[in-house]
């Protein structure tokens, strides 16, 4: 009788214990599903969630910028040249020219607009000539954002655009020089 009543309390401890393993087992499974779904759907994995980032030549900071779904970009630009600077172009391409990485490969919008202007690239009506930063100071500068086919970059709400912006201006005070510079490599979404 003895043996029978060991046998039986020998099973109720293993019963016990394998209720608990499935419990413990079965609640941390549950927790981790959760936290997975969790953060599926939070998109953090998702690979057209990329951050918008604007970088600056020296003497440059971008202040804010945003692109359209149209491909028009804006840019509020400040300076630090210590002078005066007037922006006779402005232009926004996917990539640099192959021949001056301070020009646009496409996309001038009155870039070059100066003399020995070679006219290689397609005009543009959206721009902002004759903006006046002050040193320390900013301007609001407008163009279309081009892709390496030529022709504006207009993409559905949401995705991304990747390239550089490039502004043309001349410095007060000096006999009408123009400097062409990349001013600065931006990411931005389309809003």
């Amino acid at each position: 009788m003895r043996r029978k009543l060991a046998g039986r309390f020998g099973e109720g401890i293993r019963a016990q214990m394998s209720l608990d393993f499935i419990i413990s087992y079965g609640v941390a499974f549950i927790i981790i599903s959760a936290a997975i779904y969790i953060i599926m759907t939070s998109g953090i994995f998702n690979p057209t969630v990329i951050p918008e980032n604007c970088v600056p030549s020296p003497s440059f900071v971008c202040d804010s910028y945003g692109i359209n779904t149209t491909g028009a970009m804006v840019i509020k630009l400040s300076q630090a040249t210590g002078g005066t600077i007037n922006v006779t172009g402005v232009a926004c391409a996917v990539n640099s020219n192959s021949t001056d990485e301070n020009l646009p490969e496409t996309g001038n919008i009155n870039i070059l607009g100066y003399s020995g202007d070679s006219g290689s690239y397609p005009p543009g009506t959206f721009t902002s000539n004759g903006v006046i930063v002050y040193s320390d100071g900013y301007g609001i500068l407008n163009a279309y954002c081009y892709a390496t086919n030529g022709a504006i970059d207009s993409q559905p709400l949401g995705n991304s655009f990747t390239g550089y912006i490039f502004i043309n201006y001349t410095t007060s005070g000096l006999p009408s020089q123009h400097t062409l510079i990349k001013v600065a490599s931006v990411t931005m979404k389309y809003t």
